[in-house]
């Protein structure tokens, strides 16, 4: 049984529903000629797949306390400086600023010190590379996360594999439902095709940690590990 499109692709959706609803097929099949040709139905089916994380995000920083802010300051980007340095020779991993905040420090109502920090972001695909100048930038700065995740790239190419797995599995779906209803054929009334992002997003592995400074630090261990990334088509048939 071939299926008919009906008014082609719409950004829509909803779960299984049946304008005539029965918890019985026969009782479904009676009350399905009853209705006519308007009889219609909702549901929709998943396509997933585990992917191999092929992305990092680190996330180094430096938080300290001075009485005098401008010796604090001074040592915030000094740090810093030296790490966006030791990040620049190494091409195989982008870099990137993230936040810099100062405060007062109150203490019996009176200003006391004050607190700064500054976040340096690092990304690339390349586990080795990364790993190394982690070990280096943990001399002085403090690792706060670690991410894997799917490179954009890759989801994007998986993605497109899924949709069409996805459709094939609707129309599937369509030819059985119409044949459980005794339908003589069907036409599809509305599809939407969700790809998880936004609202399904892939789970990561996050590692969060803290650490002293040292002379030499070992660069972190690190195990890529596997995301989910998937394809939700939504839709509703009519049957004849």
């Amino acid at each position: 049984m071939q299926g008919r499109i009906r008014r082609g692709l719409v950004l829509s959706g909803a779960s299984w529903l049946l304008a005539c609803a029965t918890p019985d097929v026969a009782a479904a099949q009676d009350l399905c000629a009853s209705c006519g040709p308007q009889h219609r139905v909702r549901f929709q089916v998943e396509s997933t797949r585990e992917v191999d994380n092929d992305w990092i995000t680190a996330v180094v920083g430096i938080t300290a306390e001075d009485a005098n802010p401008a010796v604090l300051a001074d040592r915030i980007n000094r740090d810093m400086s030296w790490a966006v340095e030791q990040a620049r020779k190494e091409s195989r991993v982008k870099a990137k600023s993230g936040g810099y905040s100062t405060y007062p420090i109150h203490e019996e109502g009176r200003l006391r010190r004050w607190n700064a920090s500054q976040q340096l972001v690092l990304e690339g695909s390349d586990v080795a590379a990364m790993t190394a100048l982690l070990g280096t930038l943990q001399e002085r700065l403090q690792l706060q996360s670690f991410t894997f995740s799917v490179s954009e790239e890759q989801r994007r190419r998986v993605q497109q594999e899924l949709v069409s797995e996805a459709l094939a599995a609707f129309r599937t779906r369509a030819a059985l439902v119409a044949k459980g209803l005794a339908a003589s054929d069907y036409s599809i009334d509305d599809v939407s095709i969700e790809t998880g992002s936004p609202g399904f997003p892939a789970p990561m592995m996050e590692a969060r940690m803290s650490m002293t400074m040292k002379d030499s630090v070992a660069p972190p261990a690190a195990v890529a590990g596997t995301s989910r990334v998937g394809v939700t088509v939504q839709g509703a048939i009519v049957l004849d």
